[in-house]
Order: C-alpha cells, then structure tokens, then sequence
C-alpha cells in the first residue's frame, strides 16, 4: 500500500545517500500519491518488482520488512 511503500523507499535513499549516492541510480520512486490513481495494477506490480531488483542487486534485502496483510495492495 502507498503508506508502506513510500516506507520503504525512504528507507532505500536513506541507503543510498549514505553510501554517497553509489550506485548511481537512485532507487525506483513508488507510485504513490497521485500516481496510485493514475497507474495500472500492472504497472504498480512492474514498479515494485523493479523496486525488489533494485534491493537484491545492492544487498538491502534487510529493507524490507514482512508485510502484513493489510500493508499488502492485492488489487481491485
């Protein structure tokens, strides 16, 4: 859900500035906000796996909490 997500992205820049801005890309923004609205169920799982990529590929898995039910979005 927006809430959670937009957690666990500050948690990732949080991350990465620390590390001096190395890698250089910055972790993908989640769709939250107006975004939610305006974006596919597709587009917000794409979003999050790429989300997923971005933390394994840097070794941040410890990010990323168990999510509880209702932090989870399931869809419409």
């Amino acid at each position: 859900m927006p809430t959670k997500w937009n957690e666990i992205y500050m948690s990732l820049v949080h991350v990465w500035k620390r590390e001096g801005s190395i890698p250089a890309e910055k972790p993908p923004k989640p769709l939250i906000l107006a975004a939610w609205h305006d974006t596919t169920e597709s587009e917000k799982q794409l979003r999050w796996k790429e989300t997923i990529y971005w933390v394994e590929k840097h070794n941040c898995e410890y990010l990323i909490p168990e999510l509880k039910d209702e932090e989870k979005f399931k869809g419409k």
